[in-house]
């Protein structure tokens, strides 16, 4: 897998009041990944990890909290069918797949915070 890491100290604040913690993305094989972590206002660190595959049933996206302890578990995810088609074949940098990921991001806060 080839890309790069964004680590704890270039952490910032996502308009939606989430800190990066983490961000990588790689190519690997005829795909490409994007994994992000987050943490929310009220101390929830939240993961998402996308992969783009040439297949759409080789592909995913989901996003996970941590939980006490300290093992990630799923709290939604998204069909490749919703998404698959509108990324392309290949990409360098992890754009195409960052829309998704905030998505998913929104519907954890949501799932963990609600209003």
């Amino acid at each position: 897998m080839t890309g790069g890491s964004t680590p704890a100290d270039d952490a910032g604040t996502t308009p939606h009041g989430l800190t990066v913690v983490d961000r990588s993305f790689g190519e690997r094989g005829g795909g490409y990944d994007l994994t992000e972590i987050r943490r929310t206002g009220s101390g929830h660190r939240l993961r998402v990890r996308i992969h783009r595959d040439p297949y759409p049933r080789q592909s995913h996206a989901l996003v996970e909290v941590l939980t006490p302890a300290m093992t990630w578990t799923v709290l939604a995810d998204e069909s490749p069918s919703a998404w698959h088609s509108a990324t392309p074949y290949r990409s360098t940098s992890p754009t195409p797949l960052e829309n998704l990921a905030e998505r998913l991001f929104q519907r954890a806060v949501a799932i963990l915070d609600p209003e």
